[in-house]
């Protein structure tokens, strides 16, 4: 079958993480270890296993770090060499076990291994599983980052049946492929909230920031959300389905915009800017130190901070404000329950019933689609997303 398969490629890594601290216009991913590769079609070999045709499968910011080599080696573990990668996963079911399209929760807990629950899997948080790698199919955070898995950026791969989620006609493949970082912006939004109103400030324009402002209105969030991006094709989205955003793109822009949000500032010599934010919560999905700055200094006195996910490296970010201002610092890992109605609910039981309703909409997310095939010119258009447009770009293997 068709695929494209990681390789621990020390060598290509670092070329590429080389190429791109140059010049992102230089590079390709041609440099990383990618590879356009045919492989046997993989046959579940345990209990409970099935093999799933791939229909659509999305690149994900993660998965966009991991080929740019810009993510954090704290991760290691978190992967068996050499995988195929595609979390984001919409599939057909083999007829044999039942046919029809599933979406899929790609986590690897103990539920998957078939074995003893341990304390985090049998509370529902299967992403922070305390045994993780000790049996079949070994390490491997989920599937996407696991050999014996396998993963969407292929014509099928495996996955346990309690990961497969039934998708209803109306949902389109377009609405489920958005399902898990739905679920992360969702996460984000629940387990934050306040039955106060909350001003609350959305910073990254990719997938889970346009996702969490669009949810926290779908959500009936109290309170109102703004959005900072970084690309006007990001802030013309979001405008024209009626979101609050703004285009800042460095730091003179972020000190104009935060001036007219009536936030004040102060300039230290040999240091900066000192700001003194005024909103309740800050969630940052942008991934870069830039970002995480910004929403230090973006939030109040003993407000929330919430990071959606972390720059892979600190430089450049002073802490002394999260003490001084005794600022609450929640991390988001989506792999888990959200709490709704005062109990805690899987992300997928609030999203698909929204989504066949149509009362929501994530198809328009998805602008560009590749055969696998044509990887390099998939990795292009997103790596330039000021120029294309792009928001999510994913695979249809053929």
């Amino acid at each position: 079958m068709e695929a494209l398969e990681f390789r621990h490629e020390l060598g290509r890594y670092l070329a590429g993480r080389v190429v791109g601290a140059l010049s992102r216009a230089l590079w390709s991913a041609r440099l990383a270890p990618l590879h356009h590769v045919r492989l046997e079609r993989p046959t579940p070999r345990r209990p409970g296993w099935v093999r799933l045709g791939v229909r659509l499968s999305g690149i994900c910011g993660s998965d966009l770090n991991l080929v740019t080599a810009r993510d954090s080696l704290y991760l290691e573990p978190e992967a068996s060499y050499p995988f195929v990668p595609g979390h984001e996963i919409v599939a057909e079911l083999d007829e044999n076990d039942g046919g029809g399209r599933v979406a899929v929760w790609p986590v690897l807990g103990c539920r998957v291994r078939e074995g003893p629950l341990c304390p985090a899997c049998a509370s529902g948080w299967d992403g922070l599983c305390e045994v993780r790698g000790d049996a079949w199919p070994g390490p491997g955070l989920e599937i996407g980052f696991n050999h014996e898995t396998g993963g969407g950026w292929s014509e099928a791969c495996l996955a346990h049946r309690s990961q497969l989620w039934p998708l209803p006609d109306a949902v389109s493949d377009g609405d489920a492929l958005l399902l898990d970082p739905a679920a992360a912006a969702v996460a984000a939004l629940l387990r934050t909230a306040s039955s106060a109103g909350q001003r609350t400030l959305v910073i990254g324009g990719g997938t889970i920031g346009l996702l969490s402002a669009l949810l926290h209105g779908a959500l009936r969030q109290p309170g109102d959300c703004e959005l900072l991006v970084r690309y006007r094709a990001q802030c013309d989205w979001a405008v024209a389905r009626g979101l609050r955003a703004a285009v800042v793109r460095d730091e003179a822009e972020f000190r104009a915009w935060a001036s007219d949000h009536g936030i004040a500032s102060r300039k230290v010599t040999g240091y900066g800017h000192v700001f003194r934010g005024r909103f309740d919560r800050v969630v940052e999905t942008g991934g870069t130190s830039q970002a995480l700055r910004w929403a230090i200094s973006a939030v109040r006195p003993r407000g929330c901070l919430v990071l959606a996910t972390s720059p892979a490296s600190l430089s450049g970010v002073d802490g002394t404000p999260l003490w001084y201002r005794e600022i609450t610092c929640r991390g988001i890992h989506q792999y888990g329950p959200v709490p709704r109605a005062g109990e805690p609910v899987h992300p997928y039981e609030i999203l698909l019933p929204m989504l066949a309703e149509g009362s929501l909409r994530f198809r328009d997310f998805v602008t560009h689609v590749f055969p696998l095939g044509d990887y390099v010119k998939a990795f292009s258009t997103l790596v330039r997303r000021g120029d294309t447009g792009a928001i999510k770009v994913a695979f249809r293997p053929s």
